[in-house]
């Protein structure tokens, strides 16, 4: 008996995954899937006399069809009595879901009411990949500050390490900065929202801040601390990044990162404190290597935030404050939401958009569905997706 149902669960299996191999509409979707387009077609019987209802099936059907493209999971059960399978049954389940579709054709016949749809399927994981695209960071002024009770020597180094930032973030991947280490942050505030302002600005080198782009402020203290040890002097270097996010300066993230120092021994001998003591080069070579470490993967985040503009109505065109420099591509997904659609199909409020005309620091969208009026669109935000 044993062999038996063995021998019949594999060969459920086997069938099971030829289904998926054969059926080229339907695919296992992962938390790795991204958005795509596809099309399908629904079908219904045509009910005489009312043919919204008969129009609404076909479209439900179509739908169906839509989100099964995306993704779908196939199981099953068997009942089984005396060796002989009484009743078999397969349930498919999709797994992503339809964000927005347009109407493509309507035709009917005799007996049946076809509509054809082109449609976005996808997930939720699917906007939540990271991928890396251009970081656009304006450096400003940030702080640094020396405790007292630091020697000396380690105290002239410290506005060294907090030049090194300066150095280093221009170094890392896929980053195009700008140095404004003169300036700070409310320097710049003004210049994106004081016009009269902004021409002083410009021509006191400063520059303006697109909705994709970030502006950094770094800071750097060294103090000391007290340690298990009261033999060993020990001191803490933190570092302390702040990036904010558009003109706007949203504060996307806020970290600290600590390195601790075990300096020299505390002695009352000169001797005994000055061959303890750590070298200064072994020190500041430990402390570029903690700055490069901890810059690289506070930036490298960012590549996990989603590149969301505002939506801007102009001369009957949908436009966003994103282009090429902040990594759009042509034909990019954008997803809009807090838009009430009446009468739609779906159970949610999105719409999807896509990149038409991208120029540098803006584009030009197209909704999938044209008979979304632009207007209503208006100082909306989009999140694109990748």
């Amino acid at each position: 008996m044993f062999n038996y149902f063995s021998k019949f669960f594999y060969i459920k299996i086997y069938f099971s995954l030829a289904f998926i191999v054969l059926n080229s509409n339907l695919s296992i979707a992962d938390a790795h899937s991204t958005f795509k387009q596809v099309e399908a077609t629904g079908r219904s019987i045509l009910i005489e006399g009312d043919i919204n209802t008969s129009r609404k099936r076909a479209l439900e059907d179509a739908l169906y069809i839509a989100a099964l493209t995306g993704g779908a999971n196939i199981d099953g059960f068997s009942a089984i009595k005396s060796n002989t399978v009484i009743n078999d049954q397969s349930i498919i389940k999709a797994t992503n879901r339809v964000i927005d579709f347009k109407i493509l054709s309507e035709s009917q016949n005799k007996d049946f009411l076809t509509i054809k749809i082109s449609a976005i399927v996808g997930n939720e994981l699917a906007n939540r990949n990271c991928k890396k695209r251009p970081l656009n960071i304006t450096l400003l002024k940030g702080i640094y500050d020396v405790h007292s009770s630091v020697p000396s020597k380690l105290a002239r180094y410290t506005p060294l390490w907090y030049k090194k930032i300066y150095e280093i973030v221009p170094k890392l991947p896929n980053v195009n900065s700008i140095d404004n280490q003169n300036k700070s942050l409310n320097e710049l505030k003004k210049s994106n929202i004081n016009s009269s302002f902004n021409y002083s600005a410009l021509t006191t080198g400063l520059s303006k801040i697109q909705a994709g782009d970030y502006s950094l402020v770094p800071a750097i203290s060294l103090s000391s601390i007290s340690g298990s040890n009261s033999f060993v002097n020990n001191y803490l270097i933190q570092l302390e990044l702040n990036i904010f996010r558009g003109p706007e300066f949203k504060l996307v993230s806020k970290k600290t990162y600590d390195l601790k120092i075990r300096y020299q021994l505390d002695s009352k001998f000169q001797f005994i404190k000055s061959i303890s003591t750590l070298d200064i080069n072994s020190i500041d070579k430990e402390v570029y290597n903690h700055l490069f470490l901890n810059i690289s993967n506070f930036l490298n985040e960012l590549n996990c935030q989603p590149l969301e503009g505002v939506l801007a109505v102009n001369d009957g065109k949908l436009m966003v404050d994103l282009g090429k420099k902040q990594g759009l591509r042509q034909k990019q997904i954008g997803i809009v939401k807090g838009l009430n659609i009446q009468n739609s199909m779906l159970n949610n409020s999105s719409i999807i958009v896509h990149t038409n005309e991208i120029y540098d620091n803006y584009s030009v969208l197209l909704p999938l569905n044209e008979n979304i009026k632009l207007a209503n669109l208006d100082n909306l935000t989009v999140e694109f997706v990748e």
